[in-house]
């Protein structure tokens, strides 16, 4: 059976406090319905949820944060995952992290796949032209430009939806994100780039972890850290150069994942094993 290829390019509305508050009510052993997440969102933190809470547990579901399956009345419902549970332990005990993990995840999500969610495309695609811009333009610019890329490399995609289905509310959704993390990456005008510094080690092992899947690296490969590698490495996370090269050394310390050596051609960094969110 031939996978249905995902043609949904916008980051629609899953508010990150709505997806957070979400995200706590649900249960890794019972599913629970929209209807009865409703109630329990209301009851613990009196929210009152968005007409289409759908946005967020498919969002949940989108990034493995959770599952849909049937509870004891058949009714549709959703479960957290052993990733999910991962996740809202982080938010309980370590928000700034939790923050972090949830945009990388959001970052890495787009695998290529006909089916991988395109909004996780249009994710990737804005905070790269920001990265390499060095600047945050205005939202009608960046949505043209994604719109753009949507065109050249998607054309199938692009012509059967108008404007390849990306607006200003995808660029909007997409700041909403960025605006949680901890030194977020936008000056108070919104329009420069701030680059960040993060004392958490397990950012830069999320980013290496990327990058070698990225540039089809296998793990235990040593590759050298030049200047390209270290932009590409510290622009993940909107990382100053300097913090992304600290957060390396105290990771190579820290943990038996990453390995530093010193060699004629530079620094050269291997990651010996995989790393991803649930291994915080």
């Amino acid at each position: 059976m031939e996978t249905e290829e995902d043609v949904h390019f916008l980051i629609d509305n899953a508010h990150p406090k709505e997806v957070e508050y979400v995200l706590r009510c649900l249960s890794p052993k019972q599913a629970y319905s929209t209807t009865e997440l409703r109630e329990r969102l209301l009851v613990e933190f009196n929210y009152q949820a968005q007409k289409n809470l759908s946005f967020s547990t498919r969002r949940l579901c989108d990034l493995e944060l959770a599952t849909s399956h049937d509870n004891p009345q058949s009714r549709p419902g959703c479960m957290l995952t052993t990733l999910g549970v991962k996740a809202r332990n982080l938010l309980e005990t370590d928000y700034e992290l939790y923050a972090d993990a949830m945009h990388y995840l959001h970052y890495d999500g787009y695998d290529g796949s006909p089916s991988a969610r395109k909004l996780f495309w249009s994710y990737k695609c804005c905070c790269d032209m920001v990265w390499a811009q060095k600047r945050v333009p205005p939202a009608s610019e960046l949505a043209a430009e994604v719109q753009s890329r949507i065109a050249a490399e998607f054309p199938e995609s692009y012509s059967r939806r108008v404007g390849g289905n990306f607006n200003v509310g995808g660029v909007s959704a997409w700041k909403a994100w960025l605006a949680c993390l901890a030194c977020p990456p936008f000056s108070q005008t919104g329009r420069e780039l701030i680059l960040r510094k993060r004392p958490n080690f397990e950012l830069a092992l999320l980013s290496l972890d990327h990058v070698y899947r990225a540039r089809g690296y296998r793990y235990g490969d040593p590759v050298v850290l030049d200047d390209e590698l270290l932009d590409e490495l510290a622009q993940v996370f909107f990382l100053e150069h300097g913090c992304y090269r600290e957060l390396l050394n105290l990771a190579s310390k820290m943990t038996r994942t990453v390995a530093l050596n010193d060699t004629f051609a530079g620094t050269s960094v291997n990651l010996l094993a995989p790393y991803g969110v649930k291994d915080i």
